[in-house]
């Protein structure tokens, strides 16, 4: 999947890495939503047509899999990002692609790729 021309979603509560993925996904040519929460993200979702999207696992002690399950209900292709590691996601979550932090953006586009 490419990321230029689509709509992409950061869910990530650490505001460096947010802004370090946002310029590295509009130097790809994408548009960027980023959210700090999980309600934020469920807020957008709701309100935009996301062509994919980059999820934190870990926000502040909460993770993100109420949202993994909102993209997944609308078909939209996600990936996790996280500083634990390839972390053991919920069965029905456990086929999604896993970046490790730090990353880089051919990390972030080869997760997408994989997907295709």
């Amino acid at each position: 999947m490419k990321l230029e021309d689509r709509l992409m979603l950061i869910l990530e509560d650490e505001p460096i890495i947010a802004f370090d993925l946002e310029d590295a996904l509009l130097a790809e040519g994408a548009e960027v939503a980023v959210a700090a929460t999980n309600d934020q993200a469920l807020a957008s979702i709701v309100e935009k047509d996301f062509g994919g999207a980059i999820l934190d696992v870990n926000l502040h002690g909460e993770t993100s899999y109420i949202v993994a399950h909102a993209l997944r209900d609308k078909g939209i292709p996600f990936v996790f990002a996280t500083g634990y590691g390839d972390a053991a996601h919920p069965a029905e979550l456990a086929h999604v692609p896993t970046v490790t932090k730090p990353y880089s953006i051919d990390e972030i586009r080869r997760a997408f790729a994989a997907m295709a």
